[in-house]
C-alpha cells in the first residue's frame, strides 16, 4: 500500500465568480493514474469530502490518485452545469497533473448516485468546447448506484426500504426535476432524455464498471442493469456488480472487496 499525500482546496474552475475546488489524494508512487471523484446527494446537496476517509483514501493507497471535485448543485445552477463543471475538472487535471506527479493522458471518472450519473455522462457525451478549452474526455468509468434514465424516476419502484440516512421526506419537486429546473420531469421530456446516460450509449464508449445494491430504496438496480445491457449491446467493455442485500450508499460499497474492484478496474484501464 502507498502512502498518500492530500492537497486540499485546489481551485479547478471559476464559474460566474464562484470558485470550484478539488482535493487531490496522491499516492507516493508516481506518475500515478488518476480519476475524478463525483459525490452523491441528488445533485442538490453533498460534499467532495463525504466518506473520503473510508472511500477515497483506500483507492489512493492502492496507487490510483483521486481528485475529489466540487460541482454546482441544483440550487445554484441547472443541468448541464454540473456536467460542465466535471469537464472543467478533467481539463484541469490534464493541464496541471504532471506537476503533481500524475499521468493524466488517460483520466477515469468515479461517482456515486448523482455523481455516478455525471461520471457516466462524461464518458458518453462529447463537449463542443473541447476544441477551444481542452480535452475533457474520460477513458474509464465507475458508477455506483446511479440513475441512468431520468424519465423512469417518477415511476421507479424501490427494491428496499429508504436508506437510514434519509431522515426527512423526499423533496418536492424531485431531485431530478430540480436538476432540470422544472416542477415535473414529465414536463421536460427532451431535457430529461438529454440528461440520461442510457440515451447516449454508443459504440466505442470507454469501459464501465457499474455497481448497485439489489435492495436499493432510492434508485432501483434496474437503472444499472439497463445501462449495462445497452453498453454490452454496443460492444462496450462493461461489467455489472450487484451487491446482495445492499441499499443506497450502503456500507458494503466501502468494504475492502468493493474498493479493490474499483482500484483494479481503474489501474487496468488507465495505466499505459
Amino acid at each position: 500500500m502507498s502512502e498518500v499525500t492530500v492537497h486540499r482546496d485546489v481551485v479547478h474552475s471559476v464559474v460566474d465568480g464562484v470558485e470550484l475546488r478539488l482535493d487531490l489524494y496522491l499516492p507516493d508512487v508516481r506518475p500515478a493514474p488518476v480519476c475524478i471523484w463525483l459525490h452523491g446527494g441528488g445533485w442538490m446537496r453533498g460534499s467532495r469530502t463525504d466518506r473520503a476517509e473510508q472511500r477515497l483514501l483506500p483507492v489512493a493507497e492502492s496507487g490510483v490518485a483521486v481528485a475529489a471535485v466540487d460541482y454546482r448543485l441544483s440550487g445554484q445552477a441547472t443541468f448541464p452545469a454540473p456536467l460542465d463543471d466535471a469537464r472543467g475538472a478533467v481539463r484541469w487535471l490534464r493541464a496541471n497533473g504532471a506537476e503533481h506527479g500524475l499521468d493524466a493522458t488517460r483520466v477515469g471518472a468515479w461517482g456515486a448516485s448523482a455523481g455516478g450519473h455525471l461520471a457516466s455522462l462524461l464518458a458518453l457525451t462529447e463537449d463542443a468546447g473541447d476544441a477551444e478549452l481542452g480535452d475533457s474526455s474520460v477513458q474509464a468509468v465507475v458508477a455506483w448506484f446511479a440513475p441512468s434514465d431520468l424519465l423512469l424516476r417518477d415511476s421507479d419502484v424501490p427494491e428496499g426500504p429508504l436508506p437510514p440516512f434519509v431522515t426527512a421526506p423526499l423533496p418536492e419537486p424531485s431531485f431530478e426535476a430540480r436538476l432540470l429546473g422544472v416542477q415535473q420531469v414529465r414536463d421536460a421530456r427532451e431535457a430529461a432524455r438529454a440528461a440520461s446516460p442510457v440515451a447516449h450509449v454508443r459504440a466505442g464508449a470507454p469501459p464501465f464498471l457499474l455497481m448497485h445494491g439489489d435492495r436499493d430504496g432510492l434508485v432501483p438496480s434496474g437503472h444499472s442493469r439497463r445501462l449495462h445491457h445497452a453498453l454490452r449491446a454496443e460492444g462496450v467493455d462493461a461489467g455489472l456488480w450487484l451487491l446482495h442485500g445492499a441499499n443506497h450508499e450502503d456500507p458494503a460499497f466501502d468494504a475492502p472487496e468493493s474498493l479493490a474492484a474499483v482500484s483494479s478496474f481503474l489501474r487496468r484501464h488507465l495505466t499505459p
